[in-house]
């Protein structure tokens, strides 16, 4: 499968995730900073910043790898899924509650985007691992 097919799968799932918890009434918050609330009055500024990385990302990676394609689903699915919250609720919601001092809350596209990152940087260190050695000669 091609990323931008599993960025949808992966968008579509975890947005299907907060519309469950929706439609349930189950017991959510409402995120309108970016990461564990943070720089609430930041977030558009953000949106923007982090989808701008996400694309130089995509475009700038000249190898190919399986890794690289599920690095980049994951974390286009859960941009996607995070920014369809903000877009039609002005927040995102988050469910999953996470022990830490404080109380946290995440939600499955923060999973994914959790995932991508996780798998971006194996895909990183695998082609850092097999690069051909240059010699210092003279």
């Amino acid at each position: 499968m091609k990323t931008p097919t599993l960025a949808a799968f992966v968008a579509l799932g975890a947005y299907g995730c907060s519309a469950l918890v929706r439609r349930l009434g189950l017991p959510a918050t409402w995120n309108q900073g970016v990461a564990f609330s943070i720089g609430e009055g930041l977030s558009s500024w953000a949106v923007v910043g982090g989808f701008l990385v996400l694309v130089a990302l995509s475009v700038s990676m000249p190898w190919r790898s399986p890794q690289k394609t599920w690095s980049l689903a994951f974390l286009w699915g859960g941009a996607l899924a995070n920014l369809i919250d903000r877009l039609l609720y002005g927040a995102v919601m988050d469910y999953i509650p996470v022990p830490w001092p404080g109380g946290l809350s995440v939600n499955a596209a923060d999973g994914a985007l959790g995932i991508g990152a996780a798998l971006l940087v194996w895909a990183l260190y695998q082609q850092q691992a097999v690069a051909p050695k240059k010699e210092n000669t003279p």
